[in-house]
C-alpha cells in the first residue's frame, strides 16, 4: 500500500456496531450532587468518551506487541521500548535522530511513517497524527441506561477490616447497557488492519476493560457481532463523491480480511 500518510486519501473502512456493558462500568469525569465520583455525561447526556475507549484500545495493543517478537510496537512514553520508534525516546535521542532535517523533510519522514512503530502509525504520537478515530459512544437509541450510585469504604490493608470515616461512593452504570460505537480507519495498510484484527477481537472477546476500578470487576464490555462495515478506496473513490454513500462489506468478509492480515503480520519478522 502507498505510503502517503495524510496526503492523499487512499482508503476508509467505517466499523459500527454496539458495545454491551457485561458488567457494571465507571467512567468518571462527571459532577453530581448525589455522589462524589459521577459518570460522564455532555449536553446530551450520559456518554463514553471514544478517548476512553481509544486509550484503553492502545494499552492493550501495547501489551500485546511487547509480549511478540519482532518489536513492532512501543508503549506510549515509556523510554527504549521499541528500538527505533521516535516516540520511545528522549527528547536527546529524538533530537539526534532528528539532527538535519530541515521541517519539509522532517515532514516527509513522519507522514512516511519512518521512525515510529506500527502502533503510533495507527494510532498517532506527539510527532504524527492517528489514522483511527473514534467517536462518543452513546445509549443506543437514546435510551437512558440504569445508572446506580454504590458506597465504598477504604479497607486497612494490615487487618483487612473497613477503615473508620473513610466511606466513599460512585455512580456506575449496571451491566446490560448498550452503546453505539464507530471507528473509523483511513489509509490503512496491512499492518494497520493487523493491529485492527486485535483490538476488536479483543473487544468481541470481552477482552477488554473500559473507564475506572477495574480491578474491582468493573468496565468489562464486548462489541456485539455482526457490526456494519463501509469502506471506499481508490477505486471506489469517485463512486462514494458521487453518490455519497460508501460501499457495504459483509461481516464474514471483513472478518477474513482482518484475519488475513493478522495471519501475514504475525509471520513477519523482526
Amino acid at each position: 500500500m502507498s505510503g502517503m500518510g495524510f496526503l492523499a486519501l487512499e482508503n476508509r473502512y467505517i466499523v459500527e456496531g454496539t458495545l454491551a456493558a457485561e458488567a457494571a462500568l465507571h467512567v468518571g469525569g462527571g459532577v453530581s450532587e448525589k455522589t462524589e465520583a459521577a459518570c460522564f455525561r455532555d449536553a446530551a447526556g450520559l456518554v463514553i468518551p471514544g478517548s476512553s475507549l481509544r486509550g484503553v484500545m492502545r494499552s492493550t495493543l501495547e501489551r500485546i506487541l511487547q509480549a511478540l517478537p519482532g518489536k513492532k510496537g512501543c508503549v506510549l512514553f515509556e523510554k527504549n521500548s521499541h528500538p527505533t520508534c521516535l516516540t520511545a525516546k528522549s527528547k536527546e535521542q529524538r533530537e539526534a535522530a532528528l539532527k538535519g532535517l530541515d521541517d519539509s523533510a522532517l515532514a516527509a519522514k513522519l507522514l512516511e511513517g519512518d521512525g515510529l512503530c506500527d502502533i503510533c502509525k495507527l494510532f498517532g504520537s506527539p510527532l504524527n497524527g492517528s489514522k483511527l478515530r473514534i467517536a462518543d459512544c452513546r445509549p443506543v437509541n437514546g435510551a437512558p441506561p440504569e445508572c446506580n450510585v454504590r458506597d465504598s469504604v477504604a479497607i486497612n490493608r494490615d487487618t483487612d477490616a473497613a477503615m473508620p470515616k473513610l466511606k466513599y461512593d460512585l455512580e456506575v452504570v449496571e451491566s446490560g447497557a448498550r452503546f453505539q460505537c464507530r471507528l473509523q480507519l483511513e489509509n490503512a495498510r496491512d499492518e494497520d488492519l493487523a493491529l485492527l484484527a486485535i483490538a476488536l477481537g479483543e473487544l468481541e472477546r470481552g477482552g477488554i476493560q473500559v473507564g475506572g476500578k477495574k480491578g474491582r470487576g468493573l468496565g468489562r464490555c464486548r462489541l456485539e457481532k455482526r457490526y456494519t462495515v463501509s469502506y471506499f478506496n481508490r477505486g471506489t473513490l469517485a463512486e462514494y463523491l458521487a453518490s455519497g454513500e460508501p460501499r457495504k462489506m459483509d461481516y464474514a468478509s471483513f472478518t477474513k480480511l482482518l484475519s488475513d492480515k493478522l495471519s501475514g503480520y504475525l509471520k513477519q519478522g523482526g
